[in-house]
């Protein structure tokens, strides 16, 4: 005896589809008969003949076809019966396509994905109750703006999808995915408090700085040495003011090696960065203990026999360090050499005097940046840099880090929190923001009333950063998680597809004497399916709940998209402007 197996369908996709149309088809004619002996008996009462007496049945649909509405209504127009009929089938459809929507967004995905009411604190007013509690200052609000429940997210039918002042926010997008648009434009908009927002092109800047400022009244910074939005240089930053000590010498160069470092973890590579490490860390502190600046940490890295760096650690204090420094320095040539040489190639962001004017004194009068005022303000600190070697990427991720320690300070001398909380918005992050700690600061940071968003295009670009423990470690500790559609690396999406879950499907089994169903497990979502997320849309994994479909929210399909679109022409504007004379400026400053 044979059996056919089918599965939650027994038919085709293009099969039912077909079969679904076949049969709507043949309900057609039925349909309109039905809409215009409504219609007629509608007209028949509007002109005072009461309900007429016609039978809906075949002859009825003989005669109308035929003859037309005054065929079975003689006692009323025409083109009445049709006016009548088409209000009634707009009275009827209306509701049906209501009822339609309405359901679509409780199903909110496919089967066995999150509802929205399945989101616990991402939405609704339990977000709202969350807010409060994470916010001592918003307790008496009467009511709360979008931008103080959290970090808009996307929405999931006509709720918004918010993460909490405790979550941090990973989010894994291909480029032209939404990233920006969808993610880092609302958040930086929306923060209440201080904002961090790294970039290696203009157009985050150009979409908020303006109305950041406008918003907040506070000063807006825009850190631009390599003139990607030709900014005017208004302040500079001392890295190496409050480097006091070896261990705040040692993250700072860290900063430095990470640019050579990446994820690489072989043993030669290893000995050489560690090297160059200890020998930046000796050199750094030497100048901070003597209100040096970077410039001289360069002149001393091509010099390697210069006594001075080991002479001012030792009137210091810092005898070790010095020791330290003095045996490298003596040490055999062709290791020193190796050494200095991989220091160098770290730091060759300092050759460039165009990047070393934002960091070190200015001839001119310039505002200082003050990193632990930014952590208790409601400024925006805007971090632009190029990618590639020789860019200013250390010194974004150095600044940004400085930031956020001084905000785990104040948010320990507030009592455990921030409020308002800082949002940091790392997009670009495995390129201009590659701090080699990250994913051990995501572990806490949520704690404090800190909220990262960091934005990479793929898994595998956070691996050649971290590396692939540490990648996996960031991946763990972010709370929220978005994969958006293009994720292209099918382990990731495999792994992705497993989290998602499975479900059960009906299964039936059809045979010459019986039919059963039985259930079988499948997954929510194949690899297949994480690759081909639909553009607008993102995966959404929270801790404590199901993974959930949701729709992304880009600003100019928002309620902001005016002054946005306006502030960003403007921005435009101006930087064409100030390339523009930035060109001319240099021709003419030719020979």
């Amino acid at each position: 005896m044979s059996a056919r197996v089918a599965g939650p369908s027994a038919l085709s996709s293009g099969q039912a589809g077909t079969a679904f149309a076949v049969l709507g088809a043949c309900w057609v004619p039925v349909a309109v008969a039905a809409l215009v002996w409504t219609g007629g008996g509608v007209a028949s009462l509007a002109f005072g003949h009461g309900w007429p007496v016609v039978a809906l049945d075949a002859r009825f649909g003989v005669r109308l076809l035929s003859g037309g509405p005054s065929a079975v209504f003689p006692s009323v127009p025409g083109p009445a019966v049709w006016a009548a009929s088409v209000v009634v089938g707009a009275v009827v459809a209306v509701p049906l396509l209501v009822l339609v929507r309405v359901v679509r967004r409780l199903v909110g995905g496919p089967a066995s994905l999150a509802r929205a009411r399945e989101l616990g604190s991402l939405t609704g007013s339990a977000s709202v109750v969350r807010a409060r509690q994470l916010r001592p200052s918003l307790r008496a609000s009467q009511s709360l703006e979008d931008g103080d429940v959290g970090v808009a997210l996307g929405r999931h039918g006509r709720a918004a999808v918010r993460a909490s002042w405790e979550d941090v926010v990973l989010a894994v997008m291909a480029p032209r995915a939404g990233k920006t648009t969808s993610l880092a434009v609302p958040a930086i908009l929306a923060a209440p408090g201080a904002v961090i927002a790294t970039s290696n092109k203009a157009d985050l800047w150009a979409a908020t700085a303006a109305l950041r400022a406008d918003a907040t009244g506070e000063r807006v910074w825009v850190f631009d040495p390599q003139q990607i939005a030709y900014a005017e240089q208004t302040w500079w930053w001392n890295p190496l003011r409050g480097v006091t000590t070896v261990e705040e010498a040692h993250r700072l160069a860290g900063h430095f090696v990470q640019e050579i470092r990446g994820g690489s973890r072989s043993v030669g590579s290893d000995f050489w960065t560690s090297a160059a490490h200890d020998l930046l860390t000796s050199l750094l502190l030497a100048a901070a203990v003597s209100d040096g600046d970077l410039t001289d940490v360069y002149e001393w890295l091509n010099d390697p026999v210069l006594p001075t760096p080991v002479a001012l650690l030792r009137s210091a204090g810092h005898g070790a360090a010095a020791s330290s420094l003095s045996g490298r320095m003596h040490g055999a040539p062709e290791t020193r050499d190796g050494v200095y040489e991989t220091a160098r190639t770290a730091a060759q962001c300092l050759r460039d005097d165009a990047i070393l004017r934002w960091v070190t004194l200015p001839s001119s009068p310039l505002a200082e940046l003050s990193a632990a005022a930014v952590a208790t303000s409601r400024q925006s600190v805007y971090l632009l840099s190029k990618d590639g070697a020789g860019a200013a990427a250390p010194l974004v991720a150095a600044l940004t880090d400085r930031i956020l320690r001084h905000a785990v300070r104040a948010a320990e001398r507030a009592g455990g929190r921030l409020d308002p909380p800082l949002v940091v918005v790392l997009d670009e992050a495995a390129n201009v923001c590659r701090i080699a700690d990250l994913p051990e600061l995501y572990s806490h940071l949520g704690s404090r009333g800190i909220t990262p968003v960091t934005i990479l295009q793929s898994y595998k670009q956070g691996m050649r950063v971290w590396g692939e423990h540490g990648m996996d470690a960031l991946w763990s500790a972010a709370t929220v998680k978005l994969i958006g559609p293009g994720l292209d690396d099918a382990r990731v999406a495999e792994d992705v597809s497993r989290l998602v879950g499975e479900h059960d499907v009906p299964v039936r089994t059809v045979s010459h004497a019986s039919v059963s169903v039985s259930v079988r497990r499948q997954r929510v979502l194949g690899p297949e399916d994480v690759r081909a997320l639909p553009r607008g849309s993102a995966l959404l994994l929270a801790t404590g709940c199901r993974a959930a479909l949701i729709s992304l929210t880009p600003w100019y399909a928002g309620p902001s998209a005016a002054p946005i679109a306006t502030a960003i022409r403007a921005a435009e504007a101006d930087l064409t402007r100030r390339a523009s004379d930035w060109r001319t400026d240099a021709h003419t400053d030719r020979p």
